[in-house]
């Protein structure tokens, strides 16, 4: 452990939750220095999905503690000099997200972002089902109606910019689980359904392309989506009709 490490000191189990610089976290995103918290008061009862980056342009390593309600901490490794962020997707059933930076080297800022329909701060603009291109910045959301029929989901990204695009909506499957999470313009190339190459972990699918097709039948589901890309990035795009 470095000489600057806050957390020389003090074990790593007995700084979670105590450091807090947001007590009202809405999901928006946020980047954590060691030692600090945020947390949400009520996560949605559904699934909803966090996002985390080691923000470091050193080779250090990170990690995150999430506690919800009354359970033990989980840990999560955020990987050093990575691009596209690792997820945690779950039903936190309406408990308070409590999220804490504990990385062991001081110069470890890790990004956070946490989306799901519902969670006060957002909102969505409106996603048309005939067709209609739909820009959407980092950290903007989306929300439309699907018709009761096969439909066809396009997300995009016209640059060659790495865009992480997220889908909340239909049934869920065995675990409770109805988000899926796509990147565009993504090293790891094409992976996920129909390519015989299993997705990064949190992942549904990635694609080397500047296109993802998603096509579903979920009868007249509700579609939310979010764009989850970092902050300097490029507008991605979204567009919905029935096939």
């Amino acid at each position: 452990m470095s000489q600057d490490s806050p957390l020389r000191k003090e074990p790593r189990f007995r700084i979670i939750d105590r450091n807090t610089v947001l007590a009202t976290w809405d999901g928006q995103p946020t980047t954590l220095l060691p030692t600090q918290n945020v947390n949400m008061p009520q996560t949605t009862n559904g699934s909803m999905i966090l996002a985390y980056r080691n923000a470091s342009t050193e080779n250090n390593q990170g990690t995150l503690s999430l506690t919800s309600g009354a359970s033990a901490p989980v840990m999560l490794q955020a990987f050093a000099l990575t691009l596209q962020p690792s997820l945690e997707t779950n039903n936190w059933k309406g408990n308070n997200l409590s999220v804490t930076n504990i990385s062991a080297n001081a110069n470890t800022p890790i990004w956070i972002q946490a989306v799901g329909p519902g969670l006060p701060g957002q909102t969505p603009v409106n996603l048309p089902n005939n067709g209609t291109q739909v820009a959407l910045a980092p950290g903007q959301t989306a929300q439309g109606q699907a018709l009761p029929q096969y439909m066809n989901l396009v997300l995009g990204n016209s640059s060659s910019q790495l865009t992480i695009m997220a889908l909340i909506g239909g049934p869920p499957d065995a675990s409770g689980n109805n988000a899926f999470v796509i990147a565009i313009n993504s090293t790891a190339g094409n992976t996920g359904p129909g390519t015989g190459v299993p997705a990064p972990a949190g992942y549904y699918a990635t694609t080397s392309g500047n296109q993802y097709f998603f096509q579903f039948n979920w009868s007249a589901a509700t579609l939310f989506l979010a764009n989850m890309s970092a902050s300097n990035a490029s507008a991605g795009t979204v567009s919905l009709y029935p096939l």
